[in-house]
């Protein structure tokens, strides 16, 4: 398969080895040229191996029609390279999306709504160490992937086939849903709720769950994101709310913080519109209360626009 990915950050770094080297034709398009060759060194443990792409690219191809676009940017840069792209791949191409929220597949549709969405959430811890360097910390990806939209396919299961071919041939864990909707919706809940709580107190995911109101509060978070959800008409049932509950109270290393988290401190441009931001502007349109997020977006505010203004 011809496949491109977009965005060479940690993710999309190690996905394009996985993928490359399962023996597809892998172009990863990266913000900044690359001075060597097209190649992604991937570390697990004490050993590297050397992967050499098909591809490494600053723009996406005149002409190009990949089997399969994958994009792993941030979610507050899917406008941008969205925009981008519709000018450069056929309407029709399939894309699989990687971000944390709820709005990269919906951002994919408005921008091609022809071509077969599919969204997904991840599981694997990987840290990009240097340019065209990634460490993988763990286990291989699990990846919990359903149909957003067919857009002309018409059929989900043809669509669905389409990234099982794709990972069929890699270490990647495939998790095919029905229903992706409830998995986005789930894991915005734990990122946005741990990481909010984490970014208003400066603590790691060790320090809020062993205080009793800061991990109260991340369950009070939870439940406002299944509240906000279920007004929407997506399933978010009790037991969705305590498996995420407990993925922050049991699942977690003590040192954990979230990458919104880290981006906030650090005076970089995060994903607190994609996660905190959407939950309050969703809850806005169905009347439902969010105290909890709702001071998180408000204290977190003044820090993401002073972060964007000097980006």
């Amino acid at each position: 398969m011809e496949i491109l990915i977009h965005g060479a950050g940690a993710m999309g770094l190690y996905f394009a080895a996985r993928l490359q080297q399962a023996g597809h034709r892998v172009c990863l398009v990266a913000r900044t040229g690359w001075a060597e060759a097209p190649r992604v060194r991937i570390a697990t443990g004490d050993a590297e191996e050397t992967v050499e792409l098909a591809e490494v690219t600053d723009a996406v191809p005149e002409g190009a029609a990949p089997d399969l676009v994958i994009l792993a940017v941030k979610a507050w840069a899917m406008p941008a390279v969205l925009g981008d792209l519709s000018t450069r791949v056929p309407a029709d191409t399939p894309f699989l999306t990687l971000q944390n929220g709820i709005t990269a597949p919906e951002d994919v549709v408005e921008a091609f709504p022809q071509a077969p969405v599919l969204a997904s959430t991840c599981v694997v811890i990987v840290q990009r160490t240097a340019l065209g360097r990634v460490g993988l910390l763990g286990r291989e990806a699990q990846l919990t992937v359903g149909v957003f939209s067919t857009g002309d396919a018409g059929e989900p299961q043809g669509v669905l086939g389409l990234v099982e071919r794709a990972f069929g041939g890699t270490p990647v864990e495939l998790v095919p849903v029905a229903d992706v909707q409830r998995a986005l919706w789930k894991k915005l809940a734990l990122i946005a709720s741990y990481g909010g709580v984490g970014a208003v107190t400066g603590l790691t995911v060790g320090q809020t769950r062993a205080d009793g109101g800061t991990r109260s509060l991340v369950w009070e978070a939870i439940e406002e994101v299944r509240s906000v959800a279920g007004a929407h008409g997506v399933e978010f049932p009790e037991e969705d709310a305590a498996e995420v509950f407990a993925v922050y109270t049991d699942g977690f290393a003590a040192g954990t913080t979230s990458s919104m988290q880290r981006d906030l401190a650090a005076g970089r441009p995060s994903e607190l519109e994609d996660q905190t931001g959407i939950v309050v502007a969703r809850a806005a349109q169905v009347g439902v209360d969010v105290p909890v997020h709702g001071f998180i977006y408000r204290t977190q505010s003044a820090r993401e626009a002073i972060a964007r203004a000097e980006a």
